[in-house]
C-alpha cells in the first residue's frame, strides 16, 4: 500500500511531498493542473520509460520517491527476499532522473534496474489510465479480466503443464536436427574409426614421446657407457676402481698403527664394491642398447598420426583417448536414434496429453466464470445508467489448438446497448461513452475479491456525468475496500465518494510554472466539490457539495 510520495524537480513539480492513507482518495483540480503527472511520477517509480523533457526549468535531475507498506503484500515480500532487498515491513522506492533521458534507481537503500521496478510494480500498483477502454478491445484483456474469476491452481497448472511440452518439443526438435542429417552421421562414424584404429591409451603419447627420444639417441647412450666404464676401470692410471687399489695398497703397512685408519680403509672398501656394481650395471646396459631402427620407426609414425588427429580435432594428443570415449557414445546414440525417436514421441505425447486435461479443466472453469462475470458487470452496468445493456463472455473452445500457456479457449466479450440488438464484440461498439461505462464496470467486476493492494485510476470516469457518475464513485470506494484506490478525477460526484481528497493547483510566477497539491478537509474540500459543480462561492454549490459529502458518507451497494 503506499504511503507516502515525494517529488523534485519534476516536470513543473518544484517539490511535493504528500501522505496517502487507505481507501478511496480522489485528486482533483483545473484542467491542465498537472494532477497526472503525479500517475507519471509512480508509472516511473514502478519501471515506466524515462523520456526527455521530464526535468524541470534549469534542475540537473529529478527525483522521486515511493514509500510503501507491505503488510498483506506477500507477493512483493517474496519478490524482495528473491532479490535479497527485503528490509521488512516496509519499501522504499527511489528513482533519479537525469538529463537528456538517463536515470539511477534504488530499491531500498541498494541500486537496481528498471527491470527490477517494473517487475516489483507488478506486486504494488494497478494503473488505469484514461484510454483504459481501449486496452478492453484486446482479446489478451478480454481473457486476463476472465481469468482473474478462474482459480489460480487452475491456470497455473496450464502454464506448467505447457513448459514441459516447451522442454519435450525443444528435445524433440533438437533430436530431428541431429538425426535428420545423414552426413553428420557419417563423419562421424569416420571420426570415429580414425581415432579407434589409433587406440591410443590413457598416458601413451607421453610414454611415446620418451621412448622416441631414447630410440633416438641410442648411440649416444653407448658412447656414454662406454666412457663411464673406461673411467672405471681400464688399463689407463687414472681409472678409478685401479685408484682406490692403489689407496688401500698404501695404506695396509699402517692401517694398525693408527685405528682412525680403519674406518678409512673400509671406506675405500665400499666404494670398490660400489665401483663393481656400478661396473656391472653399465655392462648390463651396454649389452642391451644396440639400437632398433624399426621400432623408432614405428614409435614416429604413430606419434605422428596422434598429433594428425590432436589437430583435426583441435585438441592436444594426450586428450585423444577421452575424445574416443565422447564421439564413441555420441555415435551410438545416434545410431540407436530409433530407441530414443520413440521415448522422445512418448515423452511429448504425455506431455501434450497432461496439457490439454489441465486446458479442460481450465475451459470448465472459464465458462463457469463467464456466466457470473457477465452477471456482476451487468449489475454494475445498471447501476452506471445502462439497465438495458447486455454483456456476455464467449468462451470459444478449440481441442485442437496448438499448446500455448493460455489454454485452448478464445475469450470474447460481446456487448448490446439496446434491448432487441445483437450481441456484438466490444471492439465494434461506437460510443465513447458507452465503452467508457463498460470498461468501469468491467474492471470493477473484475476486482471483486482480490487481494487488497493500490489501484490508480486516472480519469477514467470520463464521458460519464449525473447520478451514474456518483455510481462511479461509489464503485470507486467499493473498489478500495480494505486496499486503496487513487482516482484522479474532474468529476464531483466522484471526489465526493472518496475518503480523502488533494487538490492540485497551477500557479505561474514570471517565467516559471510550478504546481501544488494540497490535502482537503472541511470546509476547504467543500469549496473544492462546489467548484467542481460550477462555483466555489455560489451558495448554492456550496449547499449542494455539501449534500453531496454528506450523502457519500454511507453509500449504497452495488
Amino acid at each position: 500500500m503506499l504511503r507516502h510520495l515525494a517529488i523534485r524537480d519534476f516536470a513543473i513539480i518544484s517539490e511535493v511531498e504528500i501522505d496517502i492513507e487507505p481507501g478511496f482518495t480522489a485528486i482533483t483540480g483545473e484542467t491542465g493542473a498537472g494532477k497526472s503527472i503525479l500517475v507519471d511520477a509512480l508509472g516511473l517509480l514502478l519501471g515506466d520509460r524515462a523520456e526527455s523533457g521530464l526535468i524541470a526549468g534549469d534542475a540537473r535531475q529529478a527525483e522521486l520517491e515511493a514509500v510503501f507498506s507491505l503488510t498483506h503484500n506477500d507477493g512483493a515480500r517474496r519478490w524482495l527476499a528473491e532479490q535479497a532487498l527485503d528490509e521488512g515491513e516496509e519499501l522504499i522506492i527511489r528513482r533519479v532522473l537525469t538529463a537528456p533521458s538517463g536515470s539511477r534507481a534504488w530499491i531500498n537503500g541498494r541500486s537496481a534496474t528498471v527491470g527490477q521496478l517494473a517487475e516489483l510494480g507488478e506486486h504494488l500498483v494497478e494503473i488505469h489510465g484514461q484510454h483504459e477502454h481501449q486496452r478492453l478491445g484486446r482479446a489478451a484483456t478480454q481473457r486476463r479480466l476472465l481469468d482473474a474469476r478462474v482459480a489460480a491452481d487452475k491456470l497455473d497448472t496450464v502454464r506448467e503443464t505447457f513448459r514441459r511440452w516447451q522442454d519435450a518439443r525443444a528435445a524433440m526438435d533438437e533430436f530431428e536436427r541431429n538425426a535428420g542429417d545423414p552426413q553428420q552421421l557419417e563423419l562421424l562414424q569416420f571420426q570415429v574409426r580414425e581415432l579407434v584404429e589409433l587406440d591410443l591409451g590413457n598416458g601413451e603419447y607421453e610414454q611415446l614421446e620418451t621412448e622416441q627420444e631414447r630410440l633416438a639417441r641410442a648411440d649416444d647412450i653407448r658412447l656414454a657407457l662406454a666412457s663411464a666404464g673406461n673411467a672405471l676401470d681400464s688399463e689407463l692410471e687414472t681409472a678409478a676402481r685401479g685408484l682406490i687399489r692403489q689407496a688401500l695398497a698404501a695404506l695396509e703397512p699402517v692401517r694398525e698403527l693408527q685405528p682412525d685408519l680403519e674406518e678409512t680403509a673400509g671406506m675405500l672398501e665400499e666404494a670398490g664394491i660400489n665401483i663393481d656394481e656400478a661396473l656391472a650395471s653399465i655392462e648390463r646396459l651396454a649389452s642391451g642398447e644396440s639400437g632398433d631402427p624399426e621400432r623408432l620407426d614405428q614409435v614416429n609414425r604413430r606419434l605422428e598420426t596422434a598429433l594428425d588427429l590432436a589437430r583435426k580435432h583441435r585438441i592436444r594428443p594426450a586428450e585423444l583417448p577421452t575424445l574416443t570415449d565422447t564421439l564413441s557414445q555420441r555415435l551410438e546414440q545416434l545410431e540407436n536414434q530409433g530407441q530414443r525417436r520413440a521415448e522422445l514421441e512418448a515423452e511429448l505425447g504425455r506431455a501434450e496429453t497432461a496439457w490439454l486435461e489441465a486446458a479442460k479443466a481450465l475451459s470448465k472453469a472459464r465458462q463457469k466464470a463467464a456466466k457470473s462475470l457477465a452477471e456482476a458487470v451487468a449489475r454494475r452496468l445498471e447501476a452506471l445508467g445502462m439497465a438495458t445493456a447486455g454483456l456476455a463472455f464467449e468462451v470459444d473452445t478449440d481441442n485442437d489448438a496448438r499448446p500455448s500457456p493460455e489454454g485452448i479457449d478464445r475469450v470474447t466479450i460481446t456487448f448490446s446497448a439496446n434491448p432487441g440488438q445483437a450481441l456484438q464484440p466490444l471492439s465494434k461498439i461506437a460510443s465513447g461513452g458507452e465503452l467508457s461505462r463498460v470498461a468501469l464496470a468491467l474492471m470493477l467486476a473484475a476486482e471483486h475479491g482480490r487481494t487488497p493492494r493500490t489501484r490508480i485510476f486516472d480519469e477514467v470516469d470520463a464521458g460519464v456525468g449525473g447520478e451514474t457518475a456518483h455510481a462511479v464513485g461509489r464503485f470507486l470506494r467499493e473498489v478500495a475496500g480494505d486496499g486503496q484506490a487513487m482516482c484522479v478525477t474532474h468529476l464531483a460526484q466522484v471526489a465526493a465518494c472518496a475518503d480523502h481528497q488533494f487538490s492540485v493547483a497551477k500557479h505561474s510566477s514570471g517565467q516559471t510554472t510550478a504546481m501544488q497539491i494540497q490535502a482537503l478537509g472541511g470546509d476547504e474540500r467543500r469549496r473544492e466539490i462546489a467548484r467542481m459543480l460550477g462555483s466555489a462561492e455560489s451558495e448554492k454549490s456550496l449547499a449542494h457539495a455539501a449534500e453531496m459529502l454528506e450523502k457519500s458518507v454511507s453509500p449504497s451497494s452495488v
